[in-house]
């Protein structure tokens, strides 16, 4: 019999997903003041651990900045584990963002 190239043994994948609403009623937001580059951390666990640390993927789906600045915004998954990660938040030169939402998905065995 010919061999398929294409098939593989398969890992069970499992998947998590949530959205975090961030802003100025989250504890130690910094975002809102002041200049230079800026972030905010907040940690997000996940509800059922995974084996080992999943992929994650995080977007901006909202976000509430001033309109007098430029808008300057990123967000970013950090400290990958098996049970969480930590979302960043990101905003740099004079720009007061004062809320976000970020949609986020993981996928691991």
């Amino acid at each position: 019999p010919l061999s398929n190239p294409m098939s593989t043994d398969l890992i069970p994948l499992a998947t998590a997903s949530g959205i975090a609403c961030l802003g100025q009623e989250s504890e130690g937001w910094n975002l809102a003041t002041g200049g230079g580059v800026r972030e905010f951390s907040w940690p997000i666990p996940f509800e059922l651990p995974f084996g080992t640390p999943p992929v994650v993927q995080v977007a901006l789906s909202g976000f509430d900045l001033d309109q007098r600045d430029s808008a300057r915004i990123s967000v970013a998954p950090t400290n990958l584990t098996a049970e969480g990660f930590d979302l960043v938040v990101r905003t740099w030169e004079d720009s007061r963002v004062y809320g976000v939402e970020a949609s986020w998905i993981a996928i691991g065995s």
